[in-house]
């Protein structure tokens, strides 16, 4: 069993059809926390994604003879992952105050991609504004691949394909914050990687 709930006897395939309905509605939640984020609409969403991630690792860890290996391999990811906040709209006495928001580390999933380009999502960013850009790794921590999932399910969508979306918690420990444009984001990027190329190079 997927889930083993003494008084909830649902089956393997009816958990996967509810897995799948919940990302169909979380994806549709807004990637950052203007335009109608909500932390209870998270909190909602944590309990059952959240606790999937959480019953994954456990399992993994603790009692791997118990896992559905199979199941699990059908969506984890680890690995390097990126967020971008825009800018928000805080109302004033005296109108409207557009700033970059403060990061609530609340441990809940959020959005994530594994493209450090954003290339899915730049039709919503501007290469010109600044943002709060996040980049984690998990570690020994697992995280849902959506597009992963949905293939194994035979349930793929055009819409958030290009996105490479990842769900994962929110971990302030393993978390870096950029506060700076994507091109800006990007140049930083591209010159680590060469840093270690060579590095690896002086190795060969």
């Amino acid at each position: 069993m997927i889930f083993d709930f003494s008084y909830m006897q649902i089956s393997d395939e009816d958990w996967k059809y509810i897995i799948l309905q919940y990302l169909n509605e979380w994806t549709e939640i807004p990637f950052t926390s203007s335009e109608g984020y909500d932390i209870d609409e998270v909190r909602f969403f944590d309990g059952l994604l959240g606790y999937l991630l959480k019953w994954a690792e456990k399992i993994k860890t603790q009692n791997p003879e118990q896992a559905v290996l199979e199941f699990i391999n059908s969506w984890q990811y680890q690995g390097k992952l990126y967020r971008v906040m825009h800018t928000c709209n805080f109302s004033t006495n005296g109108g409207e105050d557009f700033r970059l928001p403060e990061v609530n580390y609340h441990r809940m999933i959020t959005h994530w991609t594994t493209d450090p380009t954003f290339g899915g999502l730049r039709h919503k960013l501007l290469t010109h504004e600044k943002y709060v850009i996040l980049e984690a790794d998990t570690g020994n921590h697992i995280a849902l691949d959506v597009n992963k999932f949905r293939q194994a399910n035979n349930c793929e969508t055009a819409f958030t394909e290009k996105e490479n979306e990842i769900i994962f918690p929110l971990y302030q420990e393993i978390t870096t914050e950029y506060h700076m444009t994507i091109d800006e984001f990007m140049k930083i990027k591209r010159e680590s990687n060469a840093k270690e190329e060579q590095g690896f190079s002086h190795f060969a």
